[in-house]
């Protein structure tokens, strides 16, 4: 399979023409933006293309922008939640039982083992309780 071509800003589609009031891409027909209705001067020159390519980005950003804030669900399922505190909990309880263990004995390997499993529970259970 052929991967699709990406486009560049600097080979861009000779069929539109880019809005300099909101970086909207327009056919090169139209005299008018069609998201902005503002008039579709033509420049040419250096600023002119920095212009241009400056809004193809800002335009894709806040495309990118929408789309990810249309995606994102408002809370975690349920089902995710209990599996995020389960897992939370075990890790937790299972390092304060292994730095128990490695204080009687006097094990600093197992001492480090028990504390990096406390923290690692600790750290899944405020990822759960914390909003980001």
């Amino acid at each position: 399979m052929d991967k699709p071509k990406k486009e560049t800003l600097l080979n861009q589609n000779p069929d539109s023409k880019i809005c300099l009031n909101c970086g909207f891409p327009n056919r090169v027909t139209d005299s008018r933006c069609m998201y902005c209705q503002t008039s579709l001067a033509t420049d040419s020159g250096l600023i002119s293309w920095f212009r241009q390519t400056f809004y193809i980005l800002r335009w894709r950003w806040q495309l990118k922008q929408q789309r990810e804030t249309h995606h994102k669900p408002d809370s975690m399922p349920i089902f995710k939640a209990a599996g995020f505190f389960l897992m939370g909990a075990i890790l937790s309880g299972v390092g304060v039982f292994l730095f128990t263990e490695a204080v009687s004995r006097n094990s600093f390997s197992k001492g480090l083992i028990g504390i990096l499993f406390l923290f690692y529970g600790v750290f899944t259970l405020k990822g759960l309780f914390t909003k980001k």
